[in-house]
């Protein structure tokens, strides 16, 4: 498993000289450190003849890419392609002998930021907005023609000192691609089994494994490649909470190329708060997040509705297996922790049985 860095402190002169060298005639007001992930996030308000504008500053955690560059240049494709609301990019640097590379500068966007159990309580019109949105933005995002094989996206544009990136998709690649579906979904669900086989969910383990096994090899095709979101889940959207608009779609590192139902399956799993339904004033509400996000998707992706309009359970059970992975960093209420876990483990059961 990969090892998670700190993120490093930026002093505030590299700051300076980072909005000095990338937006000249703008000057660093303040700076202060943003607790989001693992990079070094810093929020940065800037002035010139005395107009201040907000921004952020993402760099890497302990110079090692991250995906960052990737993502930078993500979204400047979704900004010049798709009406999906990302941060605009203003500057990305992909090396410097002193600064925390690679970093990017990109616009402040409006809305609030959601604790990821949040989604549990929303009332059920912000709920149904809120996936109704995330269903329209991921049928453009699947339109984008970036990507013909299965992986991990990245990069393959020029590198860039204090410049912007370009937003043609064709400057997105997938890294050691793989024509097959099923072979690279099995690679997908073998690393997160052996995390699995480490979780408090560990008795399961060997079930889910001879379940995939079967499963797998009798998906259906044939399978087409799209940009897919994958990182779903509040902790990556800017909202209106009482509204459940969406302002913004954030961190899109962990890009993957896949089938659009299996990108659709994820979202509808973490976004209907499913995974919490075992605290007493939580309701599973997937059918409802269903079908909010496929009339969303339609809008948006008509011609490709079909292929994410029927509900597959290995791309659902392994959205389960990753929170079960990562139960031990949910917030929830004191004492509760058993009771999701029992549910938890029921609704995988189903599954298992069926």
């Amino acid at each position: 498993m990969v090892k998670v860095p700190e993120a490093r402190e930026v002093s505030e002169q590299t700051i300076a000289d980072i909005v000095h060298s990338s937006l000249p005639g703008w000057r660093l007001q303040t700076a202060q450190p943003a607790q989001r992930g693992f990079s070094s996030v810093y929020r940065v308000v800037v002035e010139r003849d005395s107009t201040e504008r907000e921004l952020y500053l993402k760099s890497s955690p302990d110079g090692q890419t991250w995906g960052i560059p990737t993502e930078a240049r993500i979204q400047a494709v979704l900004s010049a392609h798709t009406s999906i609301p990302v941060p605009e990019v203003l500057s990305v640097t992909d090396d410097h002998e002193s600064h925390p590379t690679p970093y990017f500068l990109m616009r402040a966007v409006p809305g609030a930021e959601v604790p990821y159990e949040r989604v549990g309580r929303f009332d059920d019109d912000v709920l149904k907005r809120l996936a109704r949105e995330v269903g329209a933005y991921l049928g453009e995002l699947h339109a984008v023609p970036a990507v013909e094989r299965f992986g991990h996206v990245r990069s393959d544009g020029p590198e860039l000192t204090c410049g912007r990136p370009s937003g043609d998709p064709e400057t997105l690649t997938v890294r050691a691609p793989r024509e097959d579906w099923p072979k690279y979904l099995r690679e997908r669900v073998d690393g997160e089994l052996d995390r699995h086989a480490e979780s408090r969910f560990s008795d399961l383990t060997t079930e889910l494994t001879q379940w995939f096994d079967a499963r797998i090899e009798n998906l259906d095709g044939p399978f087409e490649p799209v940009l897919g979101r994958n990182d779903h889940g509040l902790h990556n959207l800017l909202v209106d909470p009482d509204t459940g608009e969406v302002t913004a779609m954030l961190d899109w590192a962990y890009t993957l190329a896949v089938p659009a139902a299996f990108d659709f399956e994820f979202a509808v799993y973490l976004f209907s708060g499913a995974f919490l339904a075992g605290l007493p004033d939580v309701t599973d509400r997937r059918s409802v997040v269903r079908e909010a996000m496929y009339g969303g998707y339609r809008t948006t992706a008509p011609g490709r509705a079909e292929a994410v309009s029927t509900h597959e359970p290995v791309y659902e059970m392994l959205a389960m297996v990753r929170i079960m992975n990562d139960f031990r960093h949910l917030t929830l209420p004191q004492g509760t922790e058993t009771a999701v876990e029992e549910r938890i483990r029921a609704d995988a059961q189903v599954l298992l049985n069926r």
